[in-house]
């Protein structure tokens, strides 16, 4: 293996790698930590300070779903000096549509991924690649989102003079002939088009072409609702507007998808008269009753939990009650009976996603 770079004494060579987008790909051991790194090699090139200035941004940022950059470096290779970025090494494979997989299972990893992205534009970044090789699941099944070799930070100056991008998942308003300005919501296209890829929906010809066609929306509607709730098959459609203005944050995204997979999950308590109440899958409504024959209904519908029906005087957290509207996490549900008061509180479990 011949090793034509010389790189700083922390650093030992593994394995030579690959070249790609950005330049040479090493595979390295970082000694002063012990720990495998990936080293990119930027080209020597015209655009090599621009890629620099924008890799920087990612310096800054700290997610769970996205590739850490953990240093920049200066590398010599034939008496040249070279910018080496050290990154995160994670062992795994790129995302690809499994039949053997659930339906949950593969919302978790599409919640991941809107999770990433979501902190990616959170930072002030826009990716400008996502696709399936550019995302990958570790040995622990979490998604990783990788190679920033086509970021941009987000602004009034994020533009291009050409076309650039992976065709199929480039949205439409990055095929003019100049001046292409774009913003995040290129991201949230391409997180559509992996949504068919992840489901196994064969992609239609307007992803293909020249640029991209708007794709139907009852085709969109047919396929994603093979699989999926209407609000998730909106939330997805939306994401492959033709028009950016209609695609949603990859924030609201998430929001989405999370609270489908939480479904059924919450459990409510309350205690009244020395009695606990639990509401939860399984126990989906109780019916109470005080005084002289008030009564009130709450109900589960695997998202929130809300009053039904009530007649007589009652309140929650001291505001007249309005019926299916839902309960926050804690509330004081006051019984009122003439001029005596029974207070009662009413928690909720929320539990989170967690991946």
């Amino acid at each position: 293996m011949e090793n034509k770079y010389s790189l700083p004494q922390r650093y030992s060579l593994r394995d030579l790698g690959v070249s790609g987008g950005m330049g040479d790909i090493l595979s390295c051991v970082d000694s002063h930590l012990d720990r495998k790194v990936i080293i990119k090699i930027l080209k020597n090139n015209e655009e090599e300070r621009r890629l620099l200035d924008e890799q920087k941004a990612l310096l800054k940022l700290r997610s769970k779903h996205v590739v850490q950059l953990y240093d920049i470096i200066d590398i010599v290779a034939g008496g040249k000096t070279k910018t080496g970025l050290v990154l995160e090494f994670i062992e795994g494979s790129d995302l690809e549509f499994n039949i053997e997989e659930s339906v949950e299972d593969k919302l978790k990893k599409l919640w991941q991924i809107a999770c990433g992205l979501n902190d990616i534009h959170s930072a002030g970044i826009i990716h400008r690649d996502i696709k399936p090789s550019n995302i990958r699941l570790d040995e622990n099944n979490i998604i990783k989102i990788l190679d920033f070799g086509l970021a941009r930070t987000s602004g009034d100056d994020a533009s291009t003079h050409s076309v650039i991008g992976t065709l199929g998942y480039m949205a439409p308003e990055l095929w003019k002939r100049r001046n292409i300005h774009f913003d995040s919501s290129i991201d949230v296209y391409a997180f559509g088009v992996v949504a068919f890829d992840l489901f196994g929906i064969d992609k239609p010809d307007e992803l293909y072409e020249q640029p991209p066609a708007p794709v139907k929306q009852s085709f969109l509607s047919r396929e994603f609702s093979k699989f999926l709730p209407s609000d998730l098959v909106t939330v997805l459609s939306s994401c492959l507007s033709y028009d950016k203005s209609q695609r949603p944050t990859m924030e609201s995204v998430k929001d989405i998808i999370a609270k489908h997979l939480l479904k059924n999950k919450h459990r409510a308590l309350f205690v009244l008269n020395n009695k606990i109440y639990e509401l939860n899958a399984r126990k989906k409504d109780v019916a109470v009753t005080w005084g002289g024959g008030s009564q009130m209904k709450i109900e589960y519908d695997g998202f929130d939990f809300k009053i039904t029906s009530f007649s007589g005087d009652v309140t929650v957290n001291n505001q007249p009650v309005t019926l299916n509207k839902k309960f926050p996490s804690c509330s004081v549900i006051t019984l009122i009976n003439g001029s005596s008061r029974t207070f009662v509180t009413f928690d909720i479990s929320r539990p989170e996603v967690m991946s």
